[in-house]
């Protein structure tokens, strides 16, 4: 497995925030009177614990048959024999965000998690293969995302994720056949 390391610079701003919202939530718990406000705030200032924490991208590895995103308590992982469309956000150069529909089950077969009408799932690769006038109504919410961007080397990781794919959506269109 090829591990990409997270960067210093893309982890250190959320690191810091994650540390002063939790100094400020013990500092309100330990020092101010105990009533409906205290709690209010303690609540309001972990409310923003999830947007630091999705920052937080410790590694990336990636071998033939998937990728995984290691952040300090979860591991996302994104099988590529599951990835159906991919579209890339750049940020900035250099800055890449994917975001990965996957196939979900459904009951009469598979289909695209985040991807409406609920066509199959070799239907969705097949019209994504063909580069025709794709009429999808696409919801980026449900899809996986793979932070290129907080990793070194994004640019050759962004190369061989897209690489994977393409070998997965090749294999099934020949076996359509």
């Amino acid at each position: 497995m090829t591990e990409y390391r997270g960067r210093w610079s893309a982890i250190k701003g959320p690191l810091i925030v994650l540390s002063v919202i939790i100094a400020l939530v013990l500092t309100i718990y330990l020092f101010i009177p105990k009533g409906f406000f205290t709690y209010f705030f303690i609540a309001l200032l972990l409310a923003f614990t999830p947007l630091a924490y999705s920052g937080l991208v410790l590694k990336i590895k990636i071998d033939e048959n998937k990728l995984v995103v290691v952040r300090p308590f979860t591991r996302t992982t994104v099988r590529f024999e599951d990835v159906a469309l991919c579209a890339m956000h750049c940020v900035e150069e250099g800055s890449y965000l994917i975001y990965a529909f996957v196939k979900q089950r459904y009951s009469k077969g598979y289909t695209v998690k985040g991807v409406k009408p609920k066509l199959p799932f070799d239907e969705v690769i097949k019209m994504s293969l063909d580069k025709e006038d794709i009429n999808l109504d696409i919801n980026f919410s449900r899809a996986k995302k793979v932070p290129l961007s907080f990793v070194e080397n994004s640019e050759e990781l962004k190369d061989r994720f897209m690489m994977e794919v393409g070998k997965y959506h090749v294999k099934i269109m020949e076996n359509k056949d």
